[in-house]
C-alpha cells in the first residue's frame, strides 16, 4: 500500500519512514497537545463493500462459479464481506489472513500462485478465477480455461474483477476467454465495454 502526503507525494519520498514508525510509537506528533491521545475503533469493511457495490449493477449479475485465491493477504476478508451481497458461488482459496503469508506475499506476477489458481478454476470447472496482490490494487484474472489475463488495472483491482463479472453478465452467454481474448487487458477497455453494454 502507497501512503500519500498532503502535497499528493508518496510519503516513502517525504519522510524517514523508520522516524514515522517512532513517532507512531511514542504518540509524538504535535508538541501544543498534552500527550492525551484517544484510540477510535472503526470498522470501515462495510462503507468499502458499498462503495465498491456502488460501481455495479448487482441486478443484472448472474449466479458465476467464481475461484477467488486471496493468498493469506487482505482481500480475503473483503471476499467474505461481498460474498454475503454477491450471488457468486465462490471458491476461496488460501482465504484467511495470515500476516505470515506461508505462501508468499500475494504477487498476481508470481508463477506459482498463477500456477495454483489456474488449476483450481479447471478442478471447480469456474467460470473465471482472480489473483490480487497484497494492496487489492492489481489482480489477475483466469477465464473458464484457467488462461491467465494481467490486467492494467492500477489502483482499482478489487472493483475490476466485479466489472468484469458484469459484463460477463451482460454479454448474451459468452464465455470470459470470447470477451477477453487478448492477454492482457486495461482498467479502460473494460469501463468502455460495461459502458456500452449497459446502454
Amino acid at each position: 500500500m502507497d501512503s500519500v502526503s498532503k502535497e499528493v507525494r508518496l510519503v516513502q519520498e517525504v519522510y524517514d519512514l523508520r522516524e514515522l514508525e517512532k513517532k507512531i510509537a511514542a504518540s509524538d506528533f504535535d508538541a501544543e497537545r498534552d500527550g492525551t491521545a484517544e484510540v477510535v475503533d472503526v470498522d470501515v469493511m462495510q462503507t468499502y463493500v458499498e462503495g465498491l457495490l456502488a460501481y455495479i449493477d448487482e441486478d443484472k449479475l448472474k449466479p458465476y462459479k467464481v475461484v477467488a485465491n486471496t493468498v493469506n493477504g487482505p482481500a480475503g476478508p473483503v471476499i467474505n464481506a461481498l460474498e454475503k451481497k454477491l450471488p457468486f458461488d465462490i471458491v476461496k482459496l488460501n482465504n484467511v489472513f495470515d500476516r505470515s503469508f506461508p505462501y508468499g506475499v500475494p504477487d498476481s506476477a508470481n508463477a506459482g500462485m498463477r500456477a495454483a489458481t489456474a488449476a483450481a478454476v479447471a478442478e471447480q470447472e469456474a467460470d473465471m478465477g482472480v489473483l490480487w496482490d497484497l494492496d487489492l490494487g492489481t489482480c489477475c484474472l483466469f477465464d473458464e480455461n484457467g488462461r491467465c489475463i494481467s490486467g492494467a488495472c492500477g489502483e482499482r483491482g478489487m472493483l475490476l474483477w466485479l466489472l468484469v463479472l458484469e459484463l460477463l453478465s451482460r454479454s448474451k452467454g459468452k464465455k470470459l476467454s470470447e470477451l477477453l481474448a487478448a492477454e492482457t487487458f486495461s482498467w479502460q477497455d473494460i469501463a468502455a465495454r460495461l459502458r456500452e453494454a449497459r446502454h
